[in-house]
Parts: structure tokens; sequence; C-alpha cells
């Protein structure tokens, strides 16, 4: 029977979150269900995508200012001031309770995400609630309307404002005093004991499935305040298209060099432009120290950091090119395949796609051992100080925050032998066509639809 789903982004495209959404709304879609993807912000309007009307649901008079604000230049100094006025004018107890460091719920579209597909939908199927655009005050009534899924990617439903919270574990207290206002999404002052309590008294109303992609992510939401909300969890890990992220004919990294206008004959690493970001989930500190230790093969290998268009950057005896982030997952693919290695340094990371992409294309990845990572990665952290290569390894964890460690197994893995490097990209590619294939996660997503909505 078909079922009418409802998925909710803040974006119809985007990064990790926004991308795991329309992969499964398709999915939903080439499966006969009728599937909608309603989003916060639509940047590519489709006949089964809607916008959230929150800015239509708004008062006459902060829709005049928000018009006011849009007729200007969108950018330089007098845009930046009249956008910040017209929050002030336009709703000024909800500047006023941002300026505290209230998180913003306000958000009147979301009442209707029950109507948007034109009959009340079987299913909702949630994706991040932050980024501006969800009123989370509307959880218990939707999820007693309609059986809701609830696909988390950070933990920031677990804290008083932090999508990861670095460390600190307030979060399982009540939070309060705040070592990190300026995190994702960052606050303006310290009400994270308000929102906290808030959240709290929200999930104690809710009934919610939830959908993480680590076990690590699954442990923290079983010491959490939202606990009581959840009917189901379950750990269905992040597929990609292994049709579009594989090794390619011959796992030929000369070809795929040529292709981008690379010197075949150059060893290259990949990483992240984000990786070279202060304040991010990266480590840009442990990578920078890392770099400055690197000699030999390892810093004359080409270092690509993709991402984000920029100058060259000289670390050390290494230089960091910076490359404009590729929209084409095909163009991407091949810049996996060109890489001898890719270069994950964190403090912190749910699951993310950038690793799996890599080693779906067999290519070995050197990550920190935080987060969802070391569920990602076949390896041994010791490796990065002296230990034994495991034989069904597709890359090495290291510790977190040790530059040291994260320097000798950059510099180890290019002391291997080619073809114990080879045999490293073999495991990867193999690795995650069984377990990070895209079909397998929809398939588990539709079977628990199928569950929730009495279809057999």
């Amino acid at each position: 029977m078909k079922r009418t789903i409802v998925t909710v982004s803040s974006r119809d495209i985007g990064g990790g979150a926004e991308r795991t959404a329309r992969d499964l709304h398709r999915a939903y879609a080439a499966a006969g269900h009728d599937a909608w993807l309603a989003a916060g912000e639509v940047l590519r309007p489709g006949s089964s995508t809607r916008p959230i009307p929150n800015r239509d649901r708004r008062s006459a008079w902060a829709k005049a200012w928000m018009a006011a604000a849009d007729a200007l230049p969108q950018r330089g100094a007098g845009f930046r001031v009249a956008r910040a006025m017209r929050t002030a004018v336009a709703e000024p107890n909800r500047w006023w309770r941002t300026r505290r460091g209230i998180e913003d719920f306000d958000f009147p579209g979301t009442p209707e995400l029950t109507r948007l597909a034109g009959r009340t939908p079987d299913l909702l199927h949630l994706h991040n609630m932050h980024g501006g655009y969800f009123d989370l005050r509307c959880l218990p009534r939707l999820s007693a309307q309609v059986p809701t899924i609830v696909t988390m990617h950070d933990a920031w439903l677990l804290t008083g404002h932090c999508a990861h919270s670095l460390g600190c574990e307030r979060w399982k207290a009540g939070c309060g005093e705040c070592p990190a206002l300026w995190i994702y999404p960052a606050v303006a002052r310290d009400a994270t004991a308000v929102n906290f309590r808030r959240k709290a008294a929200i999930y104690a109303a809710s009934r919610v499935h939830v959908g993480v992609p680590s076990a690590w992510l699954a442990a923290q939401v079983r010491e959490s305040m939202l606990l009581p909300a959840v009917r189901d969890l379950r750990v269905i890990p992040h597929g990609v298209d292994v049709g579009t992220f594989s090794p390619g004919p011959g796992h030929e990294r000369g070809e795929a060099r040529r292709l981008l206008g690379l010197d075949p004959a150059q060893p290259m690493v990949l990483t992240s432009a984000a990786a070279l970001r202060p304040r991010s989930w990266r480590d840009a500190e442990t990578l920078r120290h890392a770099l400055r230790r690197l000699s030999g093969v390892a810093a004359g290998a080409r270092w690509i950091a993709i991402g984000e268009a920029g100058l060259d950057e000289r670390i050390g005896a290494v230089t960091v090119e910076r490359r404009a982030a590729e929209s084409d997952d095909r163009r991407m693919a091949q810049w996996y395949r060109a890489a001898d290695v890719y270069v994950h340094a964190a403090r912190a990371d749910t699951f993310p796609y950038m690793v799996i992409e890599s080693l779906a294309c067999g290519t070995p990845v050197i990550g920190t051992a935080v987060g969802g990572i070391p569920e990602q990665i076949r390896g041994d952290a010791r490796h990065g100080t002296g230990g034994v290569m495991p034989a069904a390894a597709t890359g090495i964890l290291v510790r977190p925050a040790d530059a040291a460690a994260l320097a000798r197994a950059i510099a180890a893995f290019f002391a291997m032998e080619s073809s114990d490097r080879a045999t490293i990209g073999r495991n990867a590619a193999a690795d995650a066509a069984t377990r990070f294939e895209l079909r397998r996660q929809a398939r588990a997503y539709m079977e628990w639809v199928d569950e929730l909505t009495g279809q057999p």
C-alpha cells in the first residue's frame, strides 16, 4: 500500500544532514510511496518539495520589515545592520529572547507539516531540527498525530545549545555555566540550563522513534534527557551510492589525477578544507602541528584541502592547496580516487560522509578516534604509536589531539610497500560496499516505516 511520507529538513540541498534527508526522500518515492520533502529553505523547487511556510505565518508587521530588508543589496555593512534592525523592530520579543541566550523556536510554519501534502501524512521523518526553521515545541503534538521518526545527525537535541559538547558532560546533568557558548549553534548568553529544562519538558510530552548513524551517538541518547520520549532507538549507518563512489576500473590513481589536471606520478593526500578552519568540528590545531612534523615523501606529496577555494598555505615543509567544493558526486569521486590517503582530523564527528565516500572509492583513511569515526574505519589507534596494522585494515585511527601520533601515522602510511597500501585500499572499498551502501540504509528505514504504519 502507498503511504504518504513527509521528510523534514532545514534545506532541500546542503551538507550531510540535508543529503541524508534528500536521499531517503528519493528512496521513499522510488519505492512507490507518496513522498514529500518539506524544507526550511528550498533552493531547487520540485513537484514534491515544499517550503515550510514560516515567513507566511508571521504577522503583517514582521513581513513588512522582512520585505524592506530584502529590498536592500544582500551584502555589505548596511545590509547586516538592516537585518539586525529587522529582527529587533519586527519581532522585539523574539529578538530579546535570543539576546538572552534562549534558543529560538519561533517558527510558525511548523504545524503546517501535517497539511503540506494536502492530507495528513502516514509518517513524519524529521532530520536536524536546529538551523532556524523548526519549532521544537510542536514535537509533542506532531508525534501524537503522526508516527514520527527523528534521524539525529549530531547531539543538539541532548544539550542546552551545542551540536557537539567537545568533551563537556554538563548535558548529562542539566547544562548551565557553559564553557563554550561559541559552539554551533552559538548563543549570545548562557541560558543553557533554561534551554535544557525547556527541551526536557518537550520530550516528556513527546513520543518519537530515533535513528542514529553510530552506536556512539546511541549511547549518548541513552544517557540524555531525550530518552523519555524515545519509543525505539536504532543504529542505521549513513550510506553512499557505491556506483558513483567506487574505486573505478583498475583502481587507477594516475588516471584520476590526469583527469583532474594533476601530476600522475606525484603522491597525493586529500583532506577537507574544514580541517584547516578554527572553531569547527575538525581539529585544525592538531593537523597543523602534525604537518609541521612531516618530511620526506609525506611532506613532498601534493596536499589538497577540498571544500573551499582559497590561497595555498605553507605549513612546515607541506604546501596545502585549497580547492572549491564539488557539487557533482562523480567529480568528487575522482578526487578520492586520485588520493593515496584521506586525512580526517576531528575533535568531534557523528558519522562523516567524507570518510565513507573515501573508503568506498578505495582510498584509505587516517582519522581521529572520536565520535562515530572508529565505527567507520577498521584500524588500530595504536598504529600511530608503532603498533601493527590489522590484516583487514581500511585505514589508521589515531588518538584525539595527538599531533605526534597523526604525523607518525601519515609517515608510516607512505613508508609502507605500495602493495600493502593497495591491500588497504581494496579492504576499504569492499568494506564500504558491504556496510555503507545507500540501498542498505534506505531499506532499513523503509522497513521501519512499514512497521510504524502497519504495512506488511
